[in-house]
């Protein structure tokens, strides 16, 4: 979001795809000179050229807008590289006879038997790297491989687990451990505290809403939990997308995703409760510690996988039959909460392929509209007219088609069927509009 800095627009207007990259970045759209890197990478690797193999591998990590690394070839070959990854900067080796890369995660002013648990048990998980301690008390993730060893697949995986670690612990780690100092990279840009405080505050007003509307109408919510969780959860996945929290909120919303899915032993109420848990914790965080969870951040590597297209239908295919078991009687009131979690589903736990991407985006943007105009991005709706709000949003998603058309086969999308008169209506046949659709990557 930190491209729309002072940029505020009084009319309406079609939003192109680079308008719509919210969220984390996701290394999953590759241009095709990365792509070709690899190619000439895992080639030079098989014939024994490693220096060769090292700096296209670079090449291919390197992503021309988010300038996330550099490097230095010394004239036997070897290369000197950091890369960004969040809040943290890996330095690194790639050469003849050893590669190395790690970074440090913080300082210790003393020692912790907790935290060196902690970290020893976070050892036993990692495949790569390992946790130490070095010189002047710093904590660092370090991982090191014979060049031999180090092909293509194996340095991208290796590098991608230290950098994804490193970036996730260090916040939690000062949180959890009064012993540890942070080190900050001078990359980290703060917001303004200004355009912080507007993101805390519309945090808080929806979780008070949540909260406010299970205490008024409980006994419909006891008696459906699961259409009160399909409005948390995707809440949940909003403050996540949208606002790209860094630290311990990040961390209870990634642990509240994670227990509403795996422990479907429990009952419904007993999951539905759990999430009124994470809401109450999330606005129980101070002004001042909500601050230092959003910044602006540079990356490497995306933290989730891709999905196919197939799979994609599938859901929503099964939360459009959930959307017609909803959409009656005092229930209806979920019913608009189940494509707004589907989309942040699948926004959370996907590389979703690019169109669907946008699509989803701009699902969230049309929602959230207020909170992104407040933070400087433009509007796509109008107050004054319906007509004109629905014919701007048609435009958008043919835009969004032709941008994608290289890269994307469509047919059958058709965004003349959506229906906004109201929000239920939007929410249906947002669905079906891509359920009609036929996307076949290129």
């Amino acid at each position: 979001m930190s491209w729309f800095n002072g940029w505020r627009l009084a009319k309406s207007q079609t939003l192109d795809s680079r308008l719509l990259r919210l969220g984390r970045y996701s290394d999953a759209y590759k241009t095709a000179e990365q792509l070709g890197a690899w190619e000439r990478s895992m080639g030079h690797f098989s014939n024994g050229s490693r220096a060769k193999s090292f700096l296209h591998f670079l090449q291919y990590l390197r992503d021309p807008v988010e300038q996330n690394i550099h490097w230095i070839q010394d004239r036997e070959g070897g290369l000197s590289f950091e890369l960004l990854q969040g809040s943290r900067r890996i330095s690194g080796w790639l050469g003849d006879p050893f590669c190395e890369a790690v970074t440090t995660i913080g300082h210790c002013t003393a020692l912790d038997e907790n935290l060196m648990r902690e970290l020893l048990e976070v050892n036993d998980q990692l495949q790569y790297c390992q946790y130490g301690m070095e010189e002047n008390d710093r904590i660092v993730l370090r991982w090191t491989s014979k060049a031999t060893e180090a092909d293509p697949y194996r340095l991208f995986s290796a590098l991608r687990e230290l950098a994804i670690q490193a970036d996730k612990i260090d916040d939690l780690l000062v949180t959890r451990y009064p012993s540890v100092r942070t080190l900050y990279e001078p990359h980290i840009q703060e917001y303004p505290k200004a355009e912080n405080q507007i993101r805390i505050q519309w945090m808080r007003e929806k979780a008070e809403d949540l909260l406010s509307w299970y205490a008024r109408d409980r006994s419909l919510h006891d008696q459906y939990p699961g259409g009160l969780a399909y409005a948390i959860l995707s809440f949940l996945y909003k403050i996540e997308f949208l606002l790209c929290p860094q630290g311990q909120l990040r961390e209870e919303i990634e642990n509240a995703h994670r227990e509403y899915f795996q422990e479907t032993s429990l009952n419904a109420q007993t999951r539905m409760q759990r999430l009124l848990a994470t809401l109450e914790r999330a606005v129980a965080h101070s002004d001042e510690e909500l601050q230092h969870e959003f910044y602006k951040v540079v990356t490497t590597f995306g933290v989730v996988q891709p999905i196919s297209y197939s799979r994609i239908i599938r859901q929503i295919r099964s939360e459009l039959n959930q959307f017609d078991v909803y959409n009656q009687g005092a229930i209806r009131v979920y019913a608009p909460h189940i494509t707004s979690f589907l989309i942040g589903y699948g926004l959370f736990s996907y590389a979703l392929p690019g169109l669907i991407r946008d699509l989803y985006a701009l699902y969230y943007y049309l929602e959230e509209e207020e909170l992104l105009f407040s933070l400087g991005m433009p509007r796509v709706r109008e107050s004054s007219t319906i007509r004109r709000n629905r014919l701007i949003v048609i435009q958008t998603i043919k835009d969004l088609q032709t941008f994608w058309a290289d890269r994307i086969r469509v047919s059958g999308l058709r965004p003349e069927s959506l229906d906004m008169s109201d929000r239920v209506e939007l929410a249906r046949t947002y669905l079906e509009m891509m359920v009609a659709a036929e996307i076949t990557e290129q």
